[in-house]
């Protein structure tokens, strides 16, 4: 199954939906590529088959960015609305989505391609990926929302050397300081997704949804609450068939047949 889009491809495959960006060479972003990829998100999460999600690129890259050329000439009224489609609008739906989204990179990530990437829960790069956040070089602008992303995943230290320089890093790089969830070889990449997209769509729906939206519930509790608000989410589950054929299944010693309910 596929719909047809512009600047995105959206394919059905079995339980993964996969978004590709589809701007060559460099699948760059602009407004129309971010209304057809909120579109494809909420297609993807509102479809009951669909466990997981795929982002990725075609062509040589994830995304060199934002199309600098489409915004050459814009002022900040226009980057405004730009920027609430993209950032807020577009993180907003991600953070929402009710299944577990990853990215599969090669190539080129460059500033807003990284916006695209870091927000997935997980991100599978093949060797030659390379990330990088050149906004205060090329846009004389701070970079993002990277600011707040970037310390948190690898500190604050190194975060600002990454962001002040606007040198790439490579994804043996990325993988060492935690950027990135896993690097695997060029041509095994396609492969690797898919491993890891079935093993993630092989658990139960129902508790993928509840795991995800605790991460981001918890993410800025002090640890008391989220403690509380952790153990009534779990609770929650025992009620839903999904968990008792967990149990049933573990203590029959057979693998669970999940049906997300």
């Amino acid at each position: 199954m596929s719909k047809h889009y512009e600047t995105i491809l959206y394919e059905k495959e079995g339980n993964t939906a996969t978004i590709t960006l589809n701007r060559p060479p460099l699948n760059v972003i602009n407004t129309d590529m971010m209304l057809e990829y909120l579109d494809a998100l909420t297609i993807a999460d509102n479809d009951p088959e669909i466990r997981v999600i795929v982002l990725t690129g075609a062509g040589r890259a994830l995304s060199g960015g934002i199309d600098i050329k489409y915004f050459r000439h814009s002022g900040a009224a226009e980057m405004h609305d730009f920027m609430d489609l993209f950032y807020v609008k577009m993180m907003d739906r991600v953070r929402s989505l009710s299944k577990p989204i990853i990215a599969s990179v090669h190539g080129i990530a460059r500033a807003g391609a990284c916006t695209l990437a870091f927000v997935c829960d997980m991100i599978i790069a093949d060797e030659d990926a390379t990330f990088g956040y050149p906004e205060i070089r090329n846009l004389g602008s701070p970079p993002g929302i990277h600011v707040w992303h970037v310390q948190r995943l690898v500190g604050q230290k190194k975060a600002f050397e990454l962001l002040f320089t606007a040198e790439p890093i490579g994804a043996t790089e990325a993988e060492r300081i935690g950027l990135i969830t896993k690097v695997v070889p060029n041509e095994r990449l396609k492969e690797e997704t898919h491993a890891l997209a079935s093993r993630v769509a092989s658990m139960s729906p129902v508790a993928l949804k509840f795991t995800r939206e605790l991460f981001y519930r918890v993410e800025n509790m002090d640890l008391r609450t989220a403690v509380r608000t952790v153990a009534d989410s779990a609770c929650l589950c025992f009620d839903f068939e999904d968990s008792r054929e967990a149990r049933d299944a573990f203590i029959e010693k057979r693998t669970p047949v999940f049906r997300g309910k």
